[in-house]
């Protein structure tokens, strides 16, 4: 099996690149994830993106820290199914996996989020991820699953890595997502287990991952609080394909795309 995980995408110029990056590899790609959680407009997903971002090809679709930034998603959630929400976020309904059949095997996706650096709202609702994350990985096994994947949505490159070691016996792949920066360190431990720190961003080159230059730049130095603007230019694309054997549910190769 060949999986392409997709970083998080950021506004329509996400959305476009998305389209047409899953266009030219729909006849190598058995399956497809992709985290959507800044694709309105740079801040959450709505309905629309929702099924834009399947109608592209994506097989699921998972979140993070913008969860309850559009405020009128938050009864909306459970009703996607293809919608994985963080399953450690104690306050709002979603599914805490989603489990989806194609091509004769069953995979598992479960997103979670960690706890640094994730703004007030967020951390007093956030249980810990390293407990809830084994009791979606239990479901998933009831459920004879033949592939197991964990988007980890947090800031904290260290707490990542010790949620790659942690899971390596347990599950087929670890990723990271949320800061928008992918990371250099792509590998397969020694359990077979694909792991990377962060995906990266598709979303507008040109900008503070993702926010106009301009209004980033003002932020930091005057300390003013000014209304998130997504930029408006040309993507990039970041990701990681990776092979699977089959038989043995082993990764056999995970390639970094960054372009």
């Amino acid at each position: 099996m060949r999986v392409l995980i997709v970083g998080d995408i950021v506004g329509r110029p996400g959305l476009d690149r998305l389209k047409f990056e899953l266009e030219s590899r729909k006849n190598n790609i058995d399956f497809c994830i992709v985290n959507g959680e800044n694709s309105a407009s740079g801040r959450g997903i709505r309905i629309k993106e929702y099924n834009e971002i399947l109608n592209a090809g994506a097989d699921v679709i998972t979140m993070g820290n913008h969860m309850y930034y559009r405020k009128e998603m938050l009864n909306e959630y459970a009703k996607l199914e293809r919608l994985a929400i963080p399953a450690n976020i104690t306050n709002i309904i979603g599914n805490k996996h989603v489990i989806v059949q194609k091509n004769g095997l069953k995979v598992g996706v479960i997103n979670i989020i960690g706890k640094f650096a994730m703004g007030e709202m967020l951390e007093k609702n956030i249980i810990n991820a390293f407990d809830v994350v084994i009791e979606q990985i239990k479901e998933l096994n009831e459920n004879r699953v033949d592939y197991i994947f964990v988007d980890f949505h947090a800031e904290a490159t260290a707490e990542k890595i010790a949620m790659g070691y942690f899971l390596s016996d347990k599950v087929n792949c670890v990723y990271g997502t949320h800061t928008h920066v992918q990371t250099a360190d792509e590998k397969i431990l020694d359990t077979g287990m694909a792991y990377i720190t962060d995906v990266g961003m598709t979303g507008p080159k040109n900008s503070v991952l993702g926010l106009k230059k301009d209004i980033a730049i003002k932020r930091f130095t005057t300390n003013e609080y000014l209304h998130y603007e997504c930029s408006n230019n040309d993507a990039m694309f970041n990701a990681i394909e990776i092979e699977f054997d089959d038989k043995t549910k082993k990764a056999i190769s995970i390639k970094r795309i960054n372009k």
